[in-house]
């Protein structure tokens, strides 16, 4: 199977720091492919323990047809059958079956390796290093001011909850960074050829200059582009960054306050002088629905991703409430 001896790589990071264009950047080289937004460990993690022992064939089959459920919703993927899945699975685990996942679908696009993608993970990113020890996990960060920006404009979060995303995923950096390859946004679309490089490198893989016409490869898919991601229609180029200046002073100063710390240990500079530092509470869980709900709008492909999601895991605990009260009983 293509990619059996290559342990897979993770992109992960801050929401809207480029993580997006550096998958479709080194999806654009021969030999590597980039399952992007798999959402594998924050969907399926925390439930794990209601499957079971996955050494057991029947607790096997269930969470891999539920992986697989998941699979289906990528356009550029064909899942195969849980039997054909569970023939090639590397190893009965939780680790397994997200790298079989990846080897699969190398495998479809003709690639040896393959590497995965989703912002999120880094909440896992201990795990990750803990149970993938062999594998490079590259960490996007970006400037807090025009991070929120994008995150407002594209994912509809508000200041509070944008800001507290950031320092989320500064946080985890900051507990493994001499673990990880941190890549701040800014530094590639700078240098864009010099990155790419140095991430070949990082991956055991001679540089190709064509992963830089990524965007002709994209504008030949067959699949619409999400609006919040058509920047990779085109090259590289900086002019985002520093658009934070057309927000409001408030909103700046509300930003360079709350992700002080983060900015001092990135190198990023203050523009209306050091801040006090201030301390955000999470935002709360009424906040956080608004503001899915923002985000899904009147999106059909987001709604149908995130019931099949929402299926899943309530299908799982319903399962597993009644096995327990089955339990009780006999």
């Amino acid at each position: 199977m293509a990619g059996r001896s290559y342990p897979p790589f993770f992109i992960l990071g801050v929401s809207r720091s480029g993580t997006t264009l550096l998958s479709a950047v080194l999806d654009s080289h021969s030999r590597i492919a980039v399952y992007t937004e798999s959402h594998y460990y924050p969907l399926f993690r925390p439930q794990l323990h209601r499957y079971g022992d996955l050494g057991r064939p029947a607790n096997l089959r269930r969470f891999v047809s539920d992986v697989l459920e998941v699979i289906r919703l990528k356009r550029n993927f064909n899942a195969p059958t849980t039997d054909e899945f569970l023939d090639a699975l590397t190893a009965p685990s939780f680790e397994g079956v997200f790298v079989t996942m990846l080897q699969l679908y190398a495998e479809q696009h003709g690639k040896v390796r393959c590497g995965e993608k989703t912002p999120g993970h880094h909440a896992y990113v201990r795990e990750i290093l803990q149970k993938f020890p062999q594998s490079p996990v590259i960490f996007l960060m970006r400037d807090p001011r025009d991070a929120v920006l994008s995150m407002r404009e594209s994912l509809g979060m508000n200041l509070k909850g944008a800001i507290s995303q950031w320092n989320a995923a500064f946080e985890s950096y900051q507990r493994v960074s001499g673990s990880v390859h941190l890549i701040r946004y800014e530094d590639f679309v700078e240098k864009p050829e010099e990155n790419s490089s140095t991430l070949c490198a990082l991956l055991g893989e001679s540089y190709e200059p064509a992963v830089l016409r990524f965007y002709e490869r994209m504008r030949q898919v067959s699949h619409p582009i999400p609006h919040q991601h058509r920047r990779i229609l085109g090259p590289v180029d900086a002019t985002l960054v520093g658009r934070f200046s057309q927000m409001s002073r408030h909103d700046i100063e509300w930003i360079e306050s709350g992700c002080a710390e983060g900015m001092e240990a990135l190198d990023y500079q203050f523009s209306l002088g050091t801040p006090r530092p201030r301390r955000m509470a999470p935002p709360g869980r009424l906040n956080l629905i608004l503001e899915r709900l923002r985000f899904y709008g009147l999106k059909r492909s987001r709604w149908r991703r995130a019931w099949t999601r929402w299926k899943i895991v309530l299908r799982v605990r319903a399962a597993d409430l009644l096995s327990s009260t089955r339990g009780r009983f006999s």
